[in-house]
């Protein structure tokens, strides 16, 4: 961190018009022209879903600590508009008053896909990193009251997630399969084949595989909280819903299979072509400050 301190001063001593962009201004305590908010990093080990402090004692030994005041009048593009809520909810109580937050959404490749495409509606697949935090027993809890449909997690087995993944495999019942570091050809498959898309976990900034398996005309049920259900979903206009494992029952019992089309179309709004146009907007604004 110290090495690339001293570059990053070297280099804009003999550049100063370099645009410098911190992807992880939580880990490396450095104030670029524009700092990436993935979610609110610098204190999302400690908070829950709505933003609410787990940790008091932790909490104020940041606070007091002052190690983030170097973001003071410091610009930030925000992943999700639920992201932003947390963020003007909470840099206030770090002490930071940061000078723009912009919300700009991860960008999607929308495939072409000529509807209507013959799905096995009773398949539902959830993918992400085979993870605690991804909360996929939740997922084992709906299955159990849905014998008669298949469940698919997809999911990246990392190291330090075997204890979990095996956990998962013996509790998982004869409807649900796990398949572990599939290639980009088998998630596609599976998504072409799938009519719903399940994912569980609530604290979850924004959510690229929903938007993915939408791509593919998925239609997606998401906890009622965080950018899924804010940014993604839209509060139910372009999916459904849920809180409890008998929410989430009913919600896939009542997926409209129609709607398929219109959540395929729904994906425009995260296209690359929105992603570079708000981007080059807000390096205008910070090269004119």
């Amino acid at each position: 961190m110290i090495k690339t301190k001293r570059f990053l001063k070297r280099l804009q001593d003999k550049a100063p018009n370099e645009l410098i962009i911190n992807n992880h201004p939580n880990m490396f305590l450095y104030k670029a022209d524009i700092n990436v908010l993935h979610g609110f990093s610098f204190l999302d080990p400690i908070i829950d879903e709505y933003g609410n402090i787990k940790n008091r004692l932790l909490f104020k030994f940041i606070k007091t600590s002052g190690i983030y005041k170097i973001y003071r009048d410091a610009n930030f593009y925000i992943n999700s508009n639920y992201t932003l809520g947390l963020a003007k909810s909470l840099f206030p109580r770090i002490g930071i008053k940061p000078k723009i937050l912009k919300v700009i959404y991860p960008p999607v490749t929308k495939p072409y896909i000529s509807f209507p495409i013959k799905r096995d509606k009773r398949l539902i697949v959830s993918i992400g990193r085979l993870s605690r935090d991804k909360n996929y027993e939740y997922l084992l809890r709906i299955a159990q009251k849905l014998p008669d449909y298949n469940f698919l997690i997809i999911g990246a087995l990392n190291r330090g997630d075997e204890k979990y993944f095996h956990t998962l495999s013996a509790k998982k019942g004869k409807n649900v399969s796990i398949m572990t570091n599939a290639s980009n050809n088998e998630k596609i498959n599976a998504m072409m084949r799938a009519a719903i898309f399940l994912h569980l976990k609530r604290k979850e900034h924004f959510g690229i595989s929903i938007v993915e398996s939408m791509s593919y005309g998925l239609i997606p049920v998401v906890p009622k909280c965080g950018g899924p259900w804010m940014d993604i979903v839209e509060k139910g206009k372009f999916g459904y819903g849920f809180d409890t494992i008998e929410e989430g029952v009913e919600a896939i019992r009542g997926v409209d299979f129609s709607r398929s089309k219109e959540i395929y179309e729904s994906v425009d709004r995260f296209s690359y072509e929105n992603f570079r146009n708000k981007l080059s907007e807000l390096i205008s604004i910070v090269k004119q400050n």
